[in-house]
């Protein structure tokens, strides 16, 4: 499983590997910056190294799991009955041509940078085969991000910033990729909301095991677990409506573990959306700021 959102954000980036031995030594530092490595108004100031939630790269980044197919052995791991609970979570997420989620987040500590988007509500929205809005509200340090299929816009509504980039992509794997290939960073959830969940989330996964079921408030739920090297990556699925509800996120070559929660409610299938969510532009008066590349 690659990058579950954003990798570092938007800014010449070390490499993953970099940005661990840097987290794991610096981390405890992170209190005396509001935001790190901020220089107004680049893009830095507008998402502070954190867009929507933190960046996953502070955690899939850290696991170097193996290259699909390098391991014969590794699918011998792979449990039917959990490849087919992954599957049919796939299928219908795939065949929904629009999709509107909520969610609660949380990061633990040792990942987070001590802001208020550590932890709090998502809202996500799709609509296939390439549109793609999302918002994190959290007062001036809110988030969104909206993709027409031709142009991604990222607004920091409190100060008032924006940056605006062309982009084509003509599916939201695309999408994902293209801006994590340009500007270093992945759409939040989007392997969740990808046409092909089960790709996406079996990328460097070496195991795939179903836990038995349990309750995520109340709603029973199958635990699936998807292990890689330094990462693992536990999935509660409505045993009723197949949709996820949870997933938790740990970092298994890290002190303490740390991990990612993020809960799912009012999942929203082939309903009507707001079509405007998605080509969403700042309010008036807001000031252009620059994409940073990816190197």
């Amino acid at each position: 499983m690659r990058e579950i959102l954003f990798r570092g954000i938007l800014s010449p980036l070390p490499s993953p590997g970099f940005v661990c031995q840097h987290l794991q030594k610096t981390m405890n530092s992170r209190s005396t910056h509001n935001t790190p490595c901020v220089n107004t108004p680049t893009l830095r100031n507008l998402v502070g190294s954190t867009l929507l939630v933190i960046s996953a790269a502070l955690i899939a980044g850290c696991a170097s799991g193996p290259k699909p197919g390098d391991s014969a052995g590794a699918r011998a791991w792979m449990e039917p009955a959990a490849l087919a609970l992954l599957n049919s979570v796939s299928a219908k997420l795939g065949a929904a041509r629009t999709i509107q989620v909520e969610a609660e987040h949380k990061l633990d500590p040792a990942l987070g940078l001590g802001l208020r988007l550590d932890r709090g509500r998502l809202e996500l929205a799709v609509k296939r085969p390439n549109q793609f809005y999302a918002i994190q509200p959290a007062g001036a340090e809110t988030r969104e991000i909206a993709y027409d299929g031709n142009f991604l816009c990222v607004m920091h509504p409190g100060p008032k910033h924006y940056a605006l980039e062309p982009l084509e992509a003509k599916t939201i794997e695309q999408f994902a990729q293209l801006v994590d290939e340009r500007f270093g960073f992945r759409p939040p959830v989007a392997e969740l909301l990808a046409s092909d969940m089960a790709a996406e989330l079996l990328i460097d996964v070496t195991s795939a095991r179903l836990l038995g079921r349990e309750r995520v408030g109340w709603t029973r739920c199958d635990h699936l677990r998807l292990d890689q090297e330094g990462m693992s990556t536990d999935l509660w699925v409505g045993v009723e409506d197949k949709l996820p509800h949870r997933m938790l996120t740990t970092v298994t070559d890290m002190p303490g573990h740390p991990t990612w929660d993020i809960r799912f409610s009012k999942w929203k299938l082939n309903v009507p959306l707001d079509e405007s969510l998605f080509s969403k532009r700042p309010a008036p008066g807001s000031q252009k700021v620059q994409m940073l590349k990816s190197q």
